[in-house]
Parts: C-alpha cells; structure tokens; sequence
C-alpha cells in the first residue's frame, strides 16, 4: 500500500508548467512515396509502461500488481523520432485520432523517465505543432513559454484526411524560455525530428 502511494504521489509530481504561443500554422506538404526503409521500427516493440522483462523471461509489473495478459503484448513502435528536450531521447510511439475533420498527432513514448509529448493537429491543408514539456517538479517562482520557430510535415498519402493510415516526416524546432525572479531568463533550443506511422482513428 505504502508503495501504490509513493507512485502515485510521483506520477502527481510531474507538474507541466508552461505556457504555449499563439498557434502558427504551416503547410502540409504531400509526397506520393516515402524513402525505402523508413519504417523499418514498425517491426520492433517494447511492452507497456511499468512492465519490467527479466533475463530469465520474466515478467514483473512495478507496482507490484498482478501481472494480465495484456501486460506482455508486444506494443509495436510507430515512431522514430529524435528529441534534445532534457538531454534528448528516442520517441518511440504515435497515435492517431480523427475527430470532426481535423487530425490529432500525439508523440510520446519515454516513460518513466521522460513524459513529454508533442501535439500536432491538421486543419484542412495545414497544421500546428504544440510541444508539452514536463518537469519532475513545479518550481512556484518560475514561468515557462514555448514559441515555434520551425516546422516542416511530409504526408505519404495523398488523401490522408479519410485514410485507416498516416505516415509521414516531421521537423519541429521551438525554444523554451525560462523566467524566474532569481535566476533570470534562460532560453533553450529544441526539436522533434523524425518518421512516424501508425492507423488513423
């Protein structure tokens, strides 16, 4: 019990802080085919958050729950991308949703150490990017802005507005700015780069 609480205490302390610029739009650009052996990951998996494989084989959930079928299913990437956020890192999942005509990209996939995700929504031919960083801890006296500098989304399906699959390349570039009354203002310089595919719901 003491330690479902410690977890959830943890899971609790990963506090987004930020504040996101006005949303700027950029083109969607559509390639008829992709460069040969891009999603290749699309082969690879790993197993869902909180599952722990062992060298013997084993399986073991950190929480200390009973472990359930779907524990071990093979949850197969759907994204390979790149990140410099917090020292950088694999993105290694994206998911897909359709909801009144417009298109949602979730990026995510580095948990525990890294519950970041990264946000695109498609309107008609253009779309936004929103980066979400999340910091272990919230710090009162600081306020933390993100603002766009760059994007580029390559689409590998011409009518990609009614496909069961998207698929394609993005590159984003944004900076983060740190305000804080003691320490100043500090600026850092991100990006999400990559190839992705994966159903569209």
């Amino acid at each position: 019990m003491k330690f479902k609480l410690l977890m959830a205490l943890a899971c609790c302390s990963f506090i987004t802080h930020a504040v996101s610029g006005q949303h700027l739009f950029y083109p969607v650009i559509v390639v008829k085919k992709a460069p040969e052996g891009v999603f290749s990951f699309n082969k690879k998996w790993g197993y869902p958050e909180g599952i722990i494989k062992h060298d013997n084989g084993k399986f073991e959930k950190t929480d200390g729950e009973k472990l359930e079928a779907a524990d071990t299913a093979h949850m197969y990437f759907t994204a390979n991308c790149k990140t410099n956020v917090q020292g950088g890192y694999i993105v290694k999942y994206c998911y897909a949703t359709r909801k009144r005509g417009n298109i949602s990209l979730n990026f995510s996939g580095g948990m525990p150490a890294y519950a970041n995700e990264f946000h695109l929504i498609l309107k008609n031919k253009a779309f936004y990017f929103d980066p979400r960083v999340v910091y272990p801890e919230l710090i009162i006296d600081e306020k933390i802005v993100y603002k766009v500098t760059g994007c580029k989304l390559i689409l590998y399906q011409k009518n990609y507005a009614v496909a069961n699959n998207i698929s394609g390349y993005i590159k984003a570039l944004f900076t983060e700015t740190i305000q804080n009354s003691k320490k100043g203002t500090q600026t850092n310089k991100y990006y999400l780069e990559g190839y992705f595919k994966t159903t569209l719901n």
